[in-house]
């Protein structure tokens, strides 16, 4: 174990403050696994940490922790952190993404599920990723609570999102029956020279839609490659809407509104069960689960 710890601000720093007490058989599980997963989602200030005992030596009873027990043996996954120097035991990811269906708020299980599908060559655990037949297999095994809410959050999940604001955005469409959109999608003009790469576009009616996070601004480069990219892509016929962090957070129906009218595509049904399950929430009392990285890929602290 290396001796520099981070400060236990978030949900993964206090977990591996807890680390050095894990006993042989347990591992962190729930909320906390996704956390050490690196899933950038939002959970209540101070949750405390789920660890998950084997039955045979008893679950964690102590302040901070909440105790959960599991079957002998069960799927887990062994993390790799930077902050350590040997893998950290923590519930297998999709199964993870299954304890944590009924505690979280419905778009986090999709953010989660996003995350763990995104291919990121900048991850420290070169191991962590969900194929979609590990998803397929995990939808035909699950059973009971939450087991309605996890099928529903693998149907929306997508490969492609980098940010948790860029599902978020997704999942805004998807409350207001935006058809499917193309994810991460690298646009050229007339002559097939390359435009740049957007984070999500409707082909048939050449709409483009970008969330500007703060690495937006934050970095010169990008700052003066946006506008140059933008306008290429109205040059080439694209029609381009821009979404910050106010729009997608204080009102996300009418963000969805505004991408289907923009589009001027007709809405698709959305059924009212899903539509309850989209609406939900992260409200002020939450945090986010990691630290900011001030990477720009996925570990964005919105709400």
């Amino acid at each position: 174990m290396r001796s520099e710890l981070p400060p236990a601000d978030t949900l993964r720093d206090r977990a591996l403050r807890y680390l050095p007490r894990l006993r042989e058989g347990e591992r962190f599980s729930h909320a906390t696994a996704l956390a050490l997963l690196g899933c950038p989602i939002r959970v209540p200030k101070g949750q405390p940490v789920d660890v998950s005992s084997p039955a045979r030596i008893g679950r964690v009873s102590c302040a901070g922790v909440t105790g959960h027990r599991h079957s002998t043996p069960a799927r887990h996954h062994l993390c790799l952190s930077p902050d350590y120097d040997f893998d950290i035991p923590v519930s297998d990811p999709l199964h993870a993404v299954r304890e944590a269906a009924l505690a979280l708020p419905f778009p986090e299980l999709v953010v989660a599920l996003d995350f763990l599908r995104f291919r990121d060559p900048r991850r420290y655990d070169p191991y962590l990723y969900v194929s979609p037949g590990d998803l397929a297999r995990s939808v035909t095994e699950v059973t009971g609570r939450g087991a309605v809410r996890f099928r529903a959050a693998v149907a929306l999940a997508r490969e492609g999102a980098e940010s948790r604001m860029e599902t978020l955005m997704r999942l805004a469409g998807a409350r207001a029956g935006m058809p499917e959109l193309r994810l991460q999608a690298e646009l050229h003009d007339a002559e097939g020279r390359w435009i740049g790469r957007f984070d999500a576009v409707d082909d048939k009616t050449r709409s483009a839609f970008e969330y500007d996070g703060e690495q937006h601004h934050t970095s010169r480069r990008q700052r003066r490659r946006d506008p140059r990219k933008h306008q290429a892509a109205r040059d080439a016929g694209w029609r381009l809407m821009v979404f910050y962090q106010e729009n997608l957070l204080d009102d996300p129906v009418g963000a969805g509104r505004r991408m289907l009218s923009f589009s001027g595509r007709p809405g698709q049904p959305v059924r009212p069960s899903l539509a309850r399950l989209l609406d939900e929430r992260s409200g002020d009392g939450t945090e986010s689960a990691v630290p900011f990285t001030g990477f720009g890929v996925q570990h964005d602290p919105l709400r």
